[in-house]
């Protein structure tokens, strides 16, 4: 806990995981067997039990705050996402023979998750020696309210459970071998009081539901599956949280947490909350839609203000983009708000479903650009180069919370797919020359007639006005290119006997940059263009600020670029 305290990070959902990891260790030989995390930041313990020091977590040079195969032999597999521990986990079984077993631990309502629940479904037959051990802890990041989780968790509730249960934890205490076979008993017993046929159907051995904080019933209950060669699904049951009563009492606050246990600050987040308040108090036909992140993206307010029209789809992204599209087709105005780097995981469904229809489907991209601490699973760079080529999708990125409600205005008039994107922390208040419009798509904010800066997203420009003030940078004109697509071309045109350098905190390769050059080469048009953007490599945790700095995509980077053309 001190060294989340220190460094931020994932909390809750760690502290409701100490026995289990400490009892999957006692039991298991890893790194000869495996064990594949789902999600990611439930591994602190795991890490620590391994012989990697939380002192620099998260920090540049540290641990990562999740699962990463380059990082250490005991992680086989990485795990930012969700939902990709029971597929991994088979494929490494169909990948070896029975001399090490494979543990696919998922929780945090991951288990909901379309690609976790295809790899259940997948066939009647799972690999022996296969144990998912599913952390049923009743929340993702929030209450959970899954109907799948509720159908599995509901055994708990059972008066004839929990009676049963009272009293075997007050009878079989005994330690010795007779203790132990009336243990067996006991979980016969519990089985047959609980029978889940969902997992038996699927190809698994059900057992439990178990006490995830009863360190001695969970290893009996280990050594006894090690024992068998059949494929098992573990139910145990957690507090998230557990042992820190702040984070007992409010482990969604608990979470994901910065130093000190502050709540991270993000401008754009808060921002869009309170935009989505006033523009739906205004239009009942506009709806919320996130996919377990209803606090991460600002949508607090607008829970409590408009409970009726959010919809948090737990960990299901493809669902909340493909369910947007139906609400949209049936006359709403959906705002999906997610993360870039979960925007990821429904490509797809923002190709077929809405974009060939051409929906008017809002994407509020939150976290565009460098992440920081959480590395290379979850930094916000390919959002621009996935999905810049689709039809009918317009793409835009304000350079500042006042500019958002603008852009979302002008957006949600063009009744079409549109993406907003915006990075996380704070960020300054830019001032505007000009609204955006059909004729001002772009504004200068800075003129001169020397080299010309096309800066896009709210960090670009930010750095892009404070390059201009350093010593030697002169006559740079600092352009706030707020949209990506449509690009504006009159503009382009205007200014193509000009030096011009492209600038963006993303991927380079598929970028903004990368589109201005691609309207130059269409037109056979010759012209003096630098791109200024990040290497095609994945970031590695660090803040945000180091994290521009090895990329050279600071505010001096720039300055000595325009320097180097002034001159």
């Amino acid at each position: 806990m001190q060294s989340v305290k220190e460094n931020g990070g994932h909390l809750s959902s760690n502290l409701g995981t100490v026995e289990l990891i400490l009892a999957l260790h006692k039991v298991f030989s890893f790194p000869q067997d495996k064990l594949i995390f789902d999600v990611g930041h439930q591994a602190y313990v795991h890490k620590l039990l391994t012989g990697r020091s939380l002192e620099n977590l998260r920090a540049q040079g540290g641990v990562s705050g999740f699962p990463d195969p380059f990082e250490s032999e005991y992680d086989p597999f990485i795990a930012g996402h969700s939902g990709n521990s029971v597929a991994a986990g088979i494929g490494l079984c169909n990948a070896r023979d029975l001399r090490y077993r494979v543990v696919s631990f998922i929780g945090d309502a991951s288990l909901g998750n379309g690609l976790a629940l295809e790899a259940v479904f997948s066939s009647e037959e799972k690999p022996k020696n296969f144990l998912v051990v599913l952390n049923d802890n009743g929340m993702s990041i929030r209450t959970n309210h899954s109907a799948l989780y509720r159908s599995i968790s509901k055994v708990t509730a059972k008066k004839r459970y929990r009676r049963f249960n009272s009293r075997m934890e007050r009878t079989f205490k005994d330690t010795s071998a007779f203790g132990r076979y009336l243990r067996k008993i006991k979980y016969n017993v519990k089985g047959w009081l609980n029978k889940n046929d969902f997992f038996e159907r699927c190809g698994f051995k059900y057992v439990g539901p178990v006490d995830g904080h009863d360190l001695s019933e969970l290893l009996g209950v280990l050594n006894n599956i090690k024992q068998i060669d059949e494929p098992v699904l573990l139910h145990v049951i957690t507090q998230k949280g557990r042992g820190y009563e702040a984070a007992e009492q409010d482990p969604a606050r608990f979470h994901g947490v910065a130093r000190g246990f502050a709540g991270g600050e993000n401008s754009f987040s808060v921002a869009l909350g309170r935009l989505l308040c006033s523009r739906a108090a205004a239009d009942p036909s506009l709806v919320a839609v996130t996919a377990a992140m209803t606090d991460g993206v600002g949508l607090s307010d607008f829970a409590a203000n408009f409970p009726q029209r959010l919809f948090d789809v737990g960990i299901c992204e493809e669902y909340a983009v493909t369910m947007a599209a139906g609400m949209a087709r049936g006359g709403l105005f959906p705002v999906v708000c997610l993360y870039s780097t979960f925007l990821q995981r429904a490509a797809d469904q923002i190709i077929h479903d809405v974009c060939l229809q051409n929906l008017p489907v809002l994407f509020c991209v939150d976290r565009a650009g460098f992440v920081g601490s959480d590395g290379k699973t979850h930094q916000g760079l390919l959002d621009l180069p996935m999905l810049r080529a689709v039809p009918n999708l317009d793409i835009y990125a304000p350079k500042d919370c006042a500019e958002l409600a603008d852009v979302f205005d002008f957006a949600r008039s063009r009744m079409r797919p549109a993406l907003l994107r915006y990075p996380n922390g704070y960020c300054p208040n830019l001032g505007s020359v000009h609204k955006i419009s059909d004729f001002y798509l772009w504004e200068t904010l800075s003129d001169g007639d020397g080299p010309v800066v096309l800066a896009c997203g709210a960090r670009a420009v930010s750095r892009a006005l404070e390059a201009k003030k350093l010593s030697g940078v002169k006559s740079a004109k600092i352009v706030n290119c707020r949209t990506v697509s449509p690009l504006d071309e009159r503009f382009l045109d205007a200014i193509d006997k000009k030096k011009i350098i492209t600038f963006e905190e993303g991927y380079a390769a598929g970028g903004f940059g990368s589109a201005v050059a691609e309207y130059y080469a269409r037109q056979a048009r010759t012209v003096q263009l630098k791109i200024m953007g990040a290497d095609s490599v994945p970031v590695e945790h660090a803040t945000a600020a180091q994290q521009a700095e090895k990329w050279k995509l600071t505010a001096a980077d720039l300055a000595r670029k325009i320097q180097a053309w002034e001159n």
